[in-house]
């Protein structure tokens, strides 16, 4: 027996629009504990890999190597897209099976098109609009990131493209961007300090115990 077209993409639709809902609900369910566990414990060793790369992309920029400065600079970008923002979320995650069967699905390790694809999202449930900030020029950073910087770095890659000092200034200040007004955004909302103490694992708060240090590299 035949099915009718019309409905069966109906029934995909509102299957689609579940999973969505499923999505939205299961991300403002996640106990905000548990991101600041990850943070707590982590934070610093990323932030020390993430300023060492990005200090490497500013000295090839200086030097008069563009397009590893670019490289450099998306490199750090991707850090602290999965382990600064769509990380620590996704662990508290993991305390759901159903959450567990669906990063399989979404969010595999390695695809960091897929973290960029949910992480607008995730920051939603926390009030940040990511598409709305802008860059020095005025240009919007999301669009300028997804549609610019990135295929730049991935003809750079593929292809052994050339680059412009003004591109790797613009994914440079994408990477700057990126941490101080989305990854200090996220730390204020989670009760961290890093303004008075300079550490993630430090917290300058007589209510709350600080964190062991550890490194996610290792």
């Amino acid at each position: 027996m035949s099915r009718d077209p019309e409905s069966y993409y109906e029934e995909e639709y509102f299957e689609e629009l579940g999973r969505q809902e499923f999505i939205a609900q299961t991300l403002k369910d996640i106990p905000e504990e548990r991101i600041r566990e990850y943070l707590g414990t982590y934070g610093d060793a990323i932030d020390a890999r993430i300023e060492d790369v990005i200090a490497q992309a500013r000295y090839a920029s200086q030097s008069g190597y563009p397009r590893y400065a670019v490289v450099g600079a998306v490199t750090a970008i991707e850090l602290i897209i999965r382990f600064m923002l769509v990380r620590p979320l996704l662990q508290g995650a993991f305390l759901s099976d159903d959450w567990a069967q669906l990063l399989v699905q979404h969010i595999t390790a390695g695809k960091t098109a897929q973290e960029r694809d949910i992480l607008p999202r995730m920051l939603e449930i926390y009030g940040i609009d990511i598409k709305e900030l802008k860059l020095s020029d005025g240009s919007i950073f999301w669009k300028t990131l997804i549609e610019t910087v990135i295929r730049k770095r991935n003809r750079i890659v593929h292809e052994g493209e050339d680059a412009a000092p003004d591109e790797a200034r613009i994914a440079l200040e994408c990477a700057a961007l990126l941490r101080e007004k989305i990854v200090l955004q996220i730390a204020k909302k989670m009760g961290f300090t890093l303004d008075k103490t300079g550490y993630w694992h430090e917290i300058a708060d007589a209510e709350r115990d600080n964190y062991d240090p550890a490194n996610p590299f290792q």
